[in-house]
């Protein structure tokens, strides 16, 4: 597959400093810049170089402990997914577990490897470019190091706040209902539907963003094919009046993509593809979604996004600019804490510690401010649910992720008493997603035990996502794999 493949059914996790591991605490917050304006401004090829000469066996190919990394085969199905935050950057390297000789079926995914590094900041206002790629280059030393191999080929994740995921519906009338259906008719309702959804997350784009005509699409995911009233898996050949399809999109803005392939360049790498978090999570998760769906929502640093997802994988996402970045500035205006000490105070309040900081800070007051973050954070959350619940009610499953998953107060807004649920159809059951709530995943590197599971789940989610992309596919995916560039 090229470096243009789109995900079956799906960089960013906007992660927060203070609920990550302890050795990327103590960095300055990365201000806010998009990971797209810092990746275009990534200059040189010094990193490349350096996996050039790893690949040539002349460079980095020895983990701490001394023993050599083995460097993957060129027709080798190991894979490098790197999903870049504004707290963390992380690296997962995945291969796919295939059943029996069956290897259009890539059956399970194992991690093999999980790296992390903290997004470098220079100063209040600036990131070094140079940094970034060396950030970058750690985490995917680190997963290279767990798994004992060096991919070759990588897929890059879109920031979810750069990314709208919608759902189109496309219909062909055929003039002779009695003639089979040819994969030309198939290939023309996709087409059809993949149009309505671009229109659609063009329209949520400019709602947020003013201008943004020039969108590229990185992922499609089918959801249905109807021939007349009957559902199929497989129209062609068929007879009927007419053929619809439903087909989810997740765009990006062009300057997006280019900069996440360019980035793929400077690190050598041969790209895969582009796989946006939503979109990956909710293939993920398909299958442990009941028939009524459900509700992912991502905490990040500067962002959160909101996901409803069905069984055919994510139906449309949106993002408020909001996350716990928020949180920590408002506990520094407070409290009259430097940025350091309100990421150790919020790390120490999580973990259920907070210990004594300054006077300023104890649990009380920590709490006060975190409650009050938590009635906004609601608020703007609110209104991205009412649109997720424009057509018909919300299902009343409820995940939540990414970085500000792990704090209590915003859990617990989202189940009180005070909670709007008027956009659902029944009272929704609030959970945190974990590794094990992620379909096809098997194996357990020794980084995964540091990280918390609804941290690292959309990282994985991720990995899941990228095996799916290079399995061999049948003719109805080879046609949903051309929505992508079509």
């Amino acid at each position: 597959m090229t470096e243009d493949a789109v995900i079956p059914a799906a960089i960013a996790y906007p992660m927060h400093p203070a609920w990550m591991p302890v050795e990327t605490q103590g960095m300055s917050r990365m201000p806010r810049q998009t990971i797209a304006e810092l990746l275009g401004r990534i200059g040189g090829s010094g990193l490349a170089a350096i996996r050039r000469r790893v690949v040539a066996g002349s460079g980095r190919n020895r983990d701490a402990g001394g023993q050599s990394n083995l460097i993957a085969s060129p027709g080798s199905s190991v894979l490098s997914v790197i999903d870049c935050g504004t707290g963390l950057v992380k690296a997962v390297v995945v291969e796919p577990e295939h059943r029996g000789d069956d290897l259009s079926n890539p059956g399970q995914v194992r991690v093999l490897g999980v790296g992390v590094a903290p997004m470098p900041v220079t100063s209040a206002t600036d990131v070094d470019p140079g940094e970034l790629l060396t950030s970058v280059e750690r985490a995917l030393r680190e997963a290279e190091d767990v798994a004992g191999t060096i991919p070759r080929r990588a897929m890059l994740a879109v920031p979810s706040a750069q990314t709208v995921v919608a759902l189109g519906e496309g219909t062909v009338i055929r003039p002779s209902p009695s003639a089979p259906i040819t994969r030309d008719e198939l290939a023309e309702a996709m087409s059809l539907a993949r149009s309505a959804a671009l229109a659609k997350a063009r329209e949520y784009m400019r709602e947020d963003r003013g201008d943004v005509s020039d969108l590229r699409v990185v992922s499609a995911a089918l959801f249905s094919i109807m021939v007349d009233t009957q559902s199929v898996t497989e129209a062609v050949g068929l007879t009927g009046a007419k053929v619809t399809v439903s087909l989810a999109v997740a765009a990006t803005e062009m300057a997006v993509y280019r900069n996440l392939r360019g980035l793929a360049e400077r690190l050598d790498l041969e790209l895969v593809g582009v796989v946006a978090v939503p979109a990956a999570l909710g293939s993920a998760v398909r299958t442990n979604v009941p028939p009524s769906g459900a509700v992912v929502i991502d905490i990040g640093a500067g962002s959160t996004t909101i996901a409803r997802i069905g069984q055919g994988g994510t139906e449309l996402s949106l993002s408020v600019p909001i996350g716990t970045n928020a949180l920590e500035d408002h506990l520094v205006a407070e409290s009259g804490l430097t940025s350091s000490q309100s990421r150790e105070t919020l790390n120490r309040y999580v973990s259920g510690d907070l210990g004594k900081i300054s006077r300023s800070a104890n649990r009380d007051h920590v709490q006060r401010v975190a409650t009050f973050f938590a009635s906004v954070w609601r608020d703007a959350v609110e209104v991205r649910l009412a649109e997720l619940a424009r057509e018909r009610p919300l299902p009343p499953l409820v995940w939540l992720c990414g970085g500000g998953a792990r704090l209590p107060d915003l859990r617990g807004v989202l189940t009180g008493p005070a909670w709007r649920s008027e956009y659902f159809d029944q009272p929704p059951v609030v959970s945190v997603l974990g590794t094990e709530d992620l379909v096809d995943l098997c194996g357990e590197p020794e980084r995964l035990g540091q990280l918390h599971g609804s941290v690292i789940a959309p990282s994985l989610a991720l990995g899941i996502a990228a095996i799916q992309a290079i399995a061999p596919t049948d003719d109805v995916s080879s046609l949903v794999s051309r929505m992508q560039s079509s």
